[in-house]
């Protein structure tokens, strides 16, 4: 399996580059819009975002947003040695931030504090690829995954992608979780989780 998904990561990843940057940007925006028009968003007071980084969506808007609305905003933070995120609550994008792993953005753990699944409201989940069964595929690294195992995260895990990123059927496994709900620029899709397919 791990062949096969290598070869779909990168297609899809080629895929995702290939699209211009005016309909990024438009299509962006799309997101954006029809993240903020879930009714989940509206209610959460505790939501877990990211930052995006090369071509994928960017939910950074989201991200003032919510600071703006005085959501609680957590944001992941990469423990390479022990394989898993942490999350960790930041107040300021310009002062919270420190660069981690891979250079990424992160929540700086000497000021933000750590935030215990549980009290999440609002997942946003980032990944490659997706199927309409809410199967997702990351980068590889698992990282995600092992957080959304994590049986006291009871909150809504909702992705958000482009159209190109829209698979058949992403190779996934028993232990894979998958995402609730699937926003694409024009369409919105609650998922009943019940793929027929072996």
């Amino acid at each position: 399996m791990s062949t096969s998904k290598n070869s779909l990561r990168q297609e899809i990843l080629a895929q995702r580059d290939a699209i211009s940057q005016d309909t990024h940007q438009a299509h962006t925006v799309d997101l954006l819009v029809n993240i903020s028009s879930l009714p989940e968003w509206k209610k959460a007071k505790t939501v877990l975002l990211y930052l995006g980084i090369k071509t994928e969506f960017n939910p950074t808007p989201l991200v003032e947003a919510a600071l703006s609305m005085e959501k609680v905003v957590v944001l992941p933070r990469i423990l390479k040695a022990e394989n898993r995120l942490e999350i960790r609550q930041i107040q300021s994008l310009e002062q919270d931030l420190v660069s981690g792993v891979w250079g990424l953005r992160e929540p700086d753990p000497s000021s933000c504090p750590e935030i215990e699944p549980a009290k999440l409201d609002f997942v946003l989940v980032p990944g490659v690829a997706f199927d309409l069964y809410g199967n997702r595929m990351g980068y590889g690294a698992g990282f995600y995954d092992r957080l959304l195992s994590d049986h006291k995260l009871v909150a809504p895990r909702v992705s958000a992608f482009f159209s190109e990123q829209l698979v058949d059927q992403v190779p996934h496994e028993p232990h894979d979780v998958p995402v609730d709900i699937l926003v694409m620029p024009h369409k919105i899709l609650r998922v009943r989780h019940t793929d027929p397919r072996p």
